[in-house]
C-alpha cells in the first residue's frame, strides 16, 4: 500500500461566482468518487490472501459510481459507516463467516477504540505449542520488555519462559524483592508477561494461578490478554511431528547423515524422504535402550512393553493418515484451540487454559451443549475480537474477564507485527527474532496433503470456525490501521511522528 503524504493548496481569490460554484461542485464529485475508489483499494489491499469471487465486480464499481454520481444530496458526506459495511460485509464472506450478526459485529471491530495504556495495564501472553510463540516472546522483550537490567527485561514480569509455564516463585521473588528495596507496588515496572500458561479465567471457580498471583500482587493493573493461533490442520502437524512423534529431530538427523555423503538434504516424501523407516529406526533405538537395561521414564517402560506383545508403538506417527485414523489423534488432538480462549462458545464452561500440555487432550467442542458453528464464529467475534466485556468466568453478571487487546496468526506474522507495534506503540525493530524455524516444514516433511487437510476441516469444524473468524477481525484491524494513518498523514502528522508504524512492511505487503 502506498500511504499518501497530505498537503495544502492555495488557490486565487479572484473567481468569478459561477465557476466558483462550478468548482464547488466537481470537487464535491471527485472526493465522493474518490472515497468510493479509495474503498475498492481497501478491499484490495486488506491482504494477499484469496478471496475469491467476493471482490466487488467491475460492473458493481461502476454502478456504484454512477449511483454516487446520480445522488448529489450525499456529496460530501462522511462516508465512514459505509465504508465499514462495505468491507466487513466483503470480509465476512470472504472467510465464509455465516453467523447472522456477523457483519454487525465486524462494524463494531472497525468502530472499536484501542484503549491500550501502558501506565495502567499489564498483559499476559498465553503461547499455544508450535504457534510461533517463542519468537512473539523474543519480540515482546525488545519491544514494551525494554530495557534489559541483568538477566531480565525490565518490563517483562520475571518468571516468564518463552518456552515454558509460568514460574510463579520466581514473579513473586522480584516483586517482594523491589518493594523491599523501596519500590511501591503501583510503581512496579512490570508492563507484560508469557507463557505456555494461560491467565483466564480469572474469575469463578476455574480462576487460573496465574490469575490469583497478578491480581494480588498487582491489584492496580488492568489485567489484559494477547495471544497466538495457527491454521488447524498446520498447528496439528508442527506438534504431531515435534512434539507427539519427534520427526523434526529425525528427519534433522537423516539429513545431517545425507550432508555428510555430499548430498542435497530431502524434506518430502516426494523427493525420497521415507518417514515410516525413521520410525522404525526410532522404534528400534527405544527397544534397545530398554533391552539393554538403561534408565527409561514410565511411558517408555509401558512401549517397550507393548512392543514385546506386537504393538506398533508409532504407528500414528508414521504418515497424517495413520494418525487421523488412530486413537491417539481423538485423545490428544480434538478441539485443540479449547485453550485459546478456555471455550468455544457461550454454552461451555470456562476452563482449560491454566497449563495447555503438550498433549492437549480437551473434549470435543462439537459434542458440547449448545454447540454451533455460528455460535462459535459469534463467540470468537466477541471474545477474541475484544467485543464483549461482560463475559465473566464467574457466569452472567460477574467481573469481566481480562480481553483480549491483540492476538496474532502464524501464517501472517508480518501482518501480526505491524498490528503489535501499532496498537503498543512500540518502536520496530530491524528485524522480526525468529526460533525454532525448520528446515524442513513438518506439513511438507510428514506428507500431510489437500485430502489430509479436508479430513481435519471435517473432524475440527469448531477449530477452523475459531481460525475464521480470526482472520476476519485481522482483515479488519489491518484494514482499520491503514485508514487511521492515512487520515493523519492527511491531518499532516509526518511519518517520523509515527514512530510505531513499520512503514518499509506495511508499503511492502
Amino acid at each position: 500500500m502506498v500511504f499518501v503524504t497530505g498537503h495544502k493548496g492555495s488557490g486565487s481569490k479572484k473567481c468569478i461566482m459561477s465557476k466558483y460554484s462550478k468548482i464547488l461542485i466537481s470537487a464535491a464529485v471527485l472526493i465522493y468518487i474518490g472515497s468510493l475508489l479509495a474503498l475498492l483499494k481497501m478491499m484490495r489491499i486488506i491482504d494477499n490472501h484469496e478471496v475469491g469471487d467476493h471482490i466487488m465486480s467491475p460492473e458493481k464499481i461502476k454502478t456504484t459510481i454512477n449511483t454516487a454520481k446520480s445522488s448529489p444530496q450525499h456529496l460530501g458526506q462522511p462516508t465512514t459507516t459505509k465504508q465499514y459495511t462495505e468491507l466487513a460485509t466483503t470480509i465476512a464472506a470472504k472467510w465464509n463467516i455465516t453467523t447472522p450478526n456477523a457483519i454487525d459485529l465486524l462494524v463494531q471491530q472497525f468502530e472499536k477504540a484501542n484503549d491500550y495504556e501502558p501506565k495502567k495495564d499489564f498483559f499476559h501472553f498465553h503461547h499455544l505449542y508450535k504457534s510461533g510463540g517463542t519468537s512473539i516472546s523474543n519480540f515482546m522483550d525488545k519491544t514494551v520488555g525494554l530495557r534489559k537490567v541483568g538477566k531480565y527485561w525490565e518490563g517483562i514480569l520475571p518468571g516468564s519462559y518463552e518456552s515454558g509455564n509460568f514460574d510463579h516463585d520466581e514473579a513473586l521473588s522480584d516483586i517482594n524483592k523491589r518493594l523491599e528495596e523501596g519500590t511501591n507496588r503501583e510503581d512496579l515496572p512490570y508492563k507484560a508477561s508469557y507463557a505456555h500458561t494461560g491467565l483466564r479465567p480469572v474469575y469463578g471457580p476455574h480462576r487460573t494461578k496465574t490469575a490469583k498471583l497478578f491480581q494480588e500482587q498487582m491489584p492496580n493493573k488492568r489485567l489484559r490478554a494477547i495471544t497466538m493461533l495457527r491454521e488447524p490442520t498446520d498447528f496439528r502437524a508442527s506438534n504431531h511431528a515435534m512434539i507427539m512423534c519427534g520427526l523434526n529431530a529425525e528427519i534433522k538427523k537423516f539429513n545431517q547423515h545425507r550432508e555428510k555423503k555430499g548430498l542435497d538434504q530431502v524434506c518430502s516424501p516426494k523427493d525420497g524422504l521415507n518417514v515410516s523407516a525413521l520410525v522404525d529406526v526410532k522404534t528400534q533405538t527405544l527397544v534397545d535402550k530398554c533391552q539393554s537395561g538403561e534408565k527409561v521414564n514410565g511411558q517408555q517402560k509401558l512401549q517397550c512393553q507393548d512392543y514385546a506383545n506386537g504393538v506398533d508403538i508409532f504407528e500414528h506417527c508414521r504418515s497424517p493418515s495413520h494418525l487421523l485414523a488412530h486413537h491417539q489423534y481423538d485423545k490428544h488432538y480434538r478441539s485443540m484451540f479449547k485453550g485459546l480462549m478456555g471455550r468455544y462458545h457461550r454454552g461451555q464452561q470456562f476452563g482449560g487454559t491454566a497449563y495447555v500440555g503438550m498433549s492437549f487432550g480437551y473434549e470435543r467442542a462439537e459434542e458440547s451443549k449448545g454447540y454451533s458453528v455460528e455460535n462459535v464464529e459469534e463467540y470468537t467475534l466477541q471474545d477474541l475480537g475484544g467485543l464483549d466485556l461482560t463475559i465473566s468466568g464467574a457466569g452472567e453478571g460477574g467481573p469481566p474477564e481480562p480481553d483480549f487487546i491483540w492476538f496474532g496468526i502464524t501464517e501472517r506474522m508480518k501482518e501480526s507485527t505491524i498490528l503489535f507495534y501499532y496498537y503498543f506503540k512500540a518502536k520496530p525493530l530491524k528485524k522480526i527474532p525468529q526460533h525454532r524455524i525448520q528446515d524442513c516444514h513438518p506439513t511438507e516433511s510428514v506428507g500431510w496433503t489437500t485430502e489430509h487437510r479436508e479430513i481435519v476441516k471435517q473432524k475440527e469444524p469448531a477449530d477452523y470456525a475459531v481460525w475464521r473468524a480470526a482472520n476476519a477481525i485481522l482483515d479488519v484491524r489491518m484494514a482499520k490501521m491503514k485508514m487511521e494513518i492515512q487520515a493523519q498523514l492527511d491531518a499532516g502528522v509526518s511519518k517520523e511522528a509515527m514512530y510505531y508504524v513499520d512503514w518499509d512492511t506495511l508499503e511492502a505487503l
